[in-house]
């Protein structure tokens, strides 16, 4: 039984979690001293209320976090309807996993760091089994000043396994809204939403969508294609907005859900000279991996590189900081398109005899459409 707040009457007199989550407030009166834009967490919880008025078999479940995932309003509005398990993720995905065998339609909310506790019961009681499980993962990627256990970095390496599991990654407030009403109308088996901790920032909207892929920028030359994961989306942007300002083609696309890998993608990266991946998960087998896989598999050549966590812990420090420090910034990654491209126009120049160097010469041209 953990006790908190001791020594502090403000924290001893919160019932909602003892003054666990600190925020800035006035020490004397406990006071929040302003409010805060609206999170990807508050987001989330404000759908769910709307997604469990339309439907009477919708539940949530969490672990001893009904604040911090943003449950707190479904379990105002609907108290017999949240249930919290304690510390126990285990038995909080093995219960999903009962409940719908028995028409539930449950919704388990959990931190993204927290998940790894449970990855037997849903690879063995959610996925093997099929059920239309609904995990959504808060403070996925790089939490920053929770502390380096917290940091949601191996999310999509872990879970990418699972067969049958289809993971999305919305980049705002209203994509998150439209995926997680998706994910609760999917049946074939299990889907997860995984989002970032903060604020849900400005809306991002596409200028066009194919085959179920956001297109977020597209200007002159099919040269580099850039492929933004989640929250990360607009970092993406900026980059391609620098390699823009220098000439050099880009297309932006958001895949929404990531995995299983959208076989447009192959389509498209076939198209470019070079493909970019941007995520807030470690690079070794996130999906910067997935989707290298599999433009093998489609017999597609087109040089990749992947930008996200490197395999390390991460330091304490500010959301931004921590990316900084992982190279995730836009001026790192603008410099990198640029120094791959010039590597390309180099090797694909003709040799010194004038004879064009085989193997060398990039696949595609980075014609018009």
């Amino acid at each position: 039984i953990t006790a908190k707040g001791k020594g502090y009457r403000h924290t001893e007199t919160n019932d909602l979690d003892l003054g666990h989550a600190v925020k800035p407030m006035d020490p004397h009166t406990g006071q929040v001293l302003k409010a805060s834009p609206p999170s990807f967490t508050s987001v989330f919880g404000e759908k769910l209320v709307e997604l469990a008025e339309q439907r009477d078999d919708l539940v949530a479940i969490t672990a001893a976090m009904t604040e911090p995932t943003g449950l707190l309003p479904l379990q105002r509005r609907f108290p017999h309807r949240v249930i919290d398990v304690g510390i126990a993720e285990q038995h909080a995905v093995t219960m999903a996993a009962g409940l719908s065998m028995g028409g539930v339609r449950p919704v388990v909310a959990i931190y993204s760091t927290f998940v790894n506790r449970a990855l037997d019961q849903l690879l063995m009681d959610v996925a093997l089994h099929r059920r239309p499980v609904t995990f959504v993962l808060d403070r996925s990627g790089v939490t920053g000043d929770d502390g380096p256990s917290h940091n949601g970095m191996w999310d999509l390496s872990v879970l990418q396994v699972v067969p049958g599991l289809r993971i999305a990654a919305p980049r705002d407030g209203t994509r998150l809204a439209e995926l997680l009403a998706e994910a609760v109308t999917w049946q074939e088996g299990p889907t997860l939403l995984r989002f970032p901790k903060g604020p849900a920032g400005e809306d991002l909207p596409a200028t066009a969508t194919f085959n179920g892929i956001d297109v977020l920028r597209r200007s002159g030359r099919l040269d580099v294609l850039v492929i933004a994961v989640g929250a990360l989306a607009e970092l993406a942007l900026t980059a391609a907005d620098g390699v823009r300002a220098q000439g050099i083609g880009v297309t932006v696309v958001d895949p929404k859900w990531v995995i299983p890998v959208n076989p447009t993608l192959a389509d498209l990266a076939r198209r470019h000279r070079l493909t970019i991946t941007v995520e807030d998960n470690s690079r070794t087998g996130g999906v910067g991996s997935a989707i290298a896989q599999a433009l093998r598999d489609a017999d597609v050549h087109t040089p990749l590189r992947n930008f996200g966590i490197p395999r390390r812990f991460l330091s304490h420090g500010s959301r931004a900081e921590v990316l900084a420090a992982c190279g995730l910034t836009a001026q790192n990654i603008t410099r990198a398109m640029v120094e791959l491209l010039t590597g390309l126009d180099t090797a694909s120049a003709p040799t010194s005899a004038g004879i064009d160097n085989p193997g060398t010469w990039p696949v595609h041209s980075g014609e018009e459409h």
